[in-house]
């Protein structure tokens, strides 16, 4: 049986250890908020945006939507692999990397040339030893991103030499559910992960006068356009996803050391209650031989 004094110096370290979780619980659920209204607005303005590329596409011949859209032989990807610069997030970083590499995996042994951008120092870290070095185009932080750098980022790259674009990123469903998932974000589809059709009023998005009146070259502007969007929309999502990971991963810490706090203040009880006895029992033993 460890000693009163071990026992007392565990609790103490315990204790200090609920401080610091507790309040990475408290800072996870306040930056969970403003991630949540982010990514709100982010949702609206993408989700009215391929409200009116879907309108514009459908308002064209299908021989011009086929050449703006197309991807020539489908064999260059660029792919994005969203995570954490952090961690201390349960399987945040690791789920969504193990997710990619299954997907990736498959693009290569069909013969696809893969270029991976990591965004998250985890990312990278968790997912280096995954992919061959070659394959790994760049590494950036994911916090604290703005439209703005996605934006350079994506005028930096040539994407003229990729065929396909692909982002892998952890879907904020509720505070419990983040899921990996993969979204297409070039070529443009009529279906994406990233937009909620519950907030475009198809009565009123649909009175819309543009100039120049030259619909394929307004389409084009929007995609690319596009492309940088959502982007940075699978960011917030991931970032949302994080903090969410964060808050529950903290709280279930908490509890733990709660369950542990109470054995180790019963444990402690009955060793100090037993050494207490055996001291009794000395005194009494030694007044007994007098």
């Amino acid at each position: 049986m460890k000693s009163l004094k071990e026992l007392s110096l565990r609790i103490k370290n315990i204790k200090s250890v609920q401080k610091t979780t507790k309040i990475m619980q408290m800072v996870s659920a306040a930056k969970l908020l403003q991630s949540q209204k982010k990514l709100s607005n982010s949702k609206l303005y993408i989700s009215k945006l391929h409200k009116i590329i879907s309108l514009l596409a459908s308002s064209i011949e299908q021989e011009s939507l086929t050449k703006i859209l197309s991807v020539g032989s489908d064999d260059s990807y660029l792919i994005f692999i969203i995570a954490s610069d952090r961690g201390l997030c349960g399987n945040f970083n690791s789920s969504v990397v193990k997710f990619s590499q299954e997907h990736i995996n498959k693009f290569i042994t069909s013969g696809k040339k893969v270029d991976i951008v990591f965004l998250g120092k985890k990312a990278f870290d968790t997912g280096k030893s995954r992919f061959s070095p070659q394959s790994i185009l760049k590494v950036e932080n994911s916090k604290g991103i703005t439209l703005q750098h996605v934006s350079n980022f994506i005028d930096s790259v040539d994407l003229s030499e990729y065929n396909k674009i692909k982002v892998f990123y952890n879907k904020f469903y509720n505070t419990f559910t983040q899921k990996p998932i993969l979204e297409t974000i070039k070529p443009w589809s009529e279906d994406s992960s990233l937009i909620d059709n519950s907030l475009v009023d198809s009565a009123t998005d649909c009175q819309y006068e543009y100039e120049p009146d030259n619909i394929e070259f307004i389409l084009k502007s929007l995609l690319e356009n596009y492309v940088k969007v959502a982007l940075y929309s699978a960011l917030l999502e991931s970032a949302t996803s994080e903090n969410s990971a964060r808050m529950v991963t903290m709280e279930s810490a908490n509890r733990n050391t709660k369950e542990m706090l109470n054995k180790l203040a019963l444990l402690y009880n009955r060793s100090r209650q037993a050494a207490i006895t055996t001291d009794l029992i000395e005194v009494i033993g030694g007044a007994e031989s007098l």
